[in-house]
């Protein structure tokens, strides 16, 4: 039995995979953005079982896509944020794509190939105005005419990312007329590649005319629109929810406060319940008092400040023996929104996905039966039949 979990839902995972595939054309491939262990789904499982549907995954670090080699990952790996210098051994020797943002390091990229007499396919970020990574839109056209120079490295793909794709117009589209003029200067300078990459999740669905070779599908995948403008666009399931159990229950009196800084004064008798959730595991502070959670067909608020380990839930709606200590309750999922809580906490869903702690097991669940636990904070893998 456990304390807090979350549950990895396999078939929501590729019923949303399916749909984005519908909104881009045939001859379009997919990079599966796995980054941040997959948005907090575990990044080995869940690319274990994209692997066979989809053409390359992109992470955002060196020793992610290790992670990944070093449990059989084998297809292209692309690291979609610069690589220091120090780890351009790894790259080679780990078979990845690096992302190259200045002359500089391809030119260092390409002496360690040179030194070990290979050729390594690279991808050029280009910044079309997101003024955070890549080769300034401005120079580029030069810049990657001198790197596309080099003999030890092959350009293989250029990208640029977007800064808000959520709308339909404005700097999008601005963004996108900077990509195609570097793309056809190039042409007509015949500085050869193979692949352009641009479209995120959002621009999947918002600009289809930016989808190129290769579309970066992120948090879209793991069932959650970036905007409630999308929703209408595309039907997502989302693929995680959490969960946690009753630990005590309790009666407080009129006047009684709950928890650290007592920020709850109790208006009445009630009946109150602890639940074995807090920050310390993804369920953050910024809540309190603000949110609720999902009991038996029923919401019910939390009350009081989370604490680092444990929240309280008011239960006096239920009768006497309705709720018991070990009970489960659902802290978002198929009746507590994801999305809610994050615009409640002034965050984004991104952060509280990312957020989930490393003491939470993932359960995996496939035809609505679990068929595998895993505890990264132990880095164990176990079968299950159930939690």
């Amino acid at each position: 039995m456990n304390r807090t979990w979350v549950e990895i839902n396999i078939d929501n995972l590729l019923f949303n995979l399916e749909n984005i595939k519908k909104k881009i054309p045939n001859n379009t491939q997919i990079i599966a953005a796995v980054k941040a262990n997959a948005y907090g789904h575990d990044s080995i499982e869940i690319s274990k079982v994209l692997e066979k549907y989809i053409s390359m995954f992109g992470v955002a670090s060196v020793d992610e896509a290790i992670e990944l080699r070093s449990h059989a990952i084998n297809i292209p790996i692309l690291i979609l944020s610069p690589t220091i210098f120090s780890d351009i051994d790894k790259v080679i020797d780990y078979n990845l794509i690096p992302n190259i943002n200045s002359y500089d390091y391809a030119l260092a990229l390409n002496n360690k190939c040179k030194h070990k007499n290979i050729i390594a396919p690279v991808h050029i970020e280009i910044d079309t105005g997101m003024n955070r990574t890549g080769i300034d839109y401005k120079i580029a056209v030069n810049e990657i005419k001198k790197i596309a120079l080099l003999d030890n490295i092959k350009i293989e793909g250029l990208f640029s990312h977007f800064a808000e794709a959520e709308k339909i117009d404005g700097f999008t589209i601005e963004q996108k007329q900077r990509f195609d003029i570097i793309i056809n200067r190039l042409k007509e300078d015949k500085v050869s590649y193979k692949y352009a990459h641009f479209a995120n999740s959002a621009a999947i669905v918002n600009h289809e005319n930016t989808n190129y070779d290769f579309v970066r599908p992120g948090i879209m995948l793991y069932g959650i629109h970036t905007s409630d403008d999308l929703k209408d666009k595309i039907e997502l399931r989302p693929v995680m929810s959490m969960k946690s159990r009753i630990c005590q229950i309790r009666v407080i009196d009129k006047g009684d406060t709950v928890s650290y800084t007592r920020s709850f004064t109790a208006p009445k008798r009630m009946r109150v319940a602890t639940v074995l959730i807090g920050y310390g595991d993804g369920y953050p502070r910024l809540l309190s008092n603000k949110v609720k959670m999902y009991i038996k067909n029923r919401e019910v608020p939390v009350i009081g400040n989370i604490c680092m380990d444990l929240s309280v839930i008011d239960i006096s709606e239920f009768n006497e023996n309705e709720i018991q200590v070990n009970d489960e309750i659902e802290i978002f999922g198929d009746h507590i929104n994801i999305s809610e809580l994050s615009e409640i906490s002034g965050m984004i869903n991104y952060e509280l996905l990312t957020g989930i702690g490393p003491r939470v097991p993932r359960i995996f669940v496939k035809n609505k039966k679990p068929y595998m636990k895993k505890n990264i904070m132990f880095n164990a893998n176990r079968g299950t039949n159930g939690q």
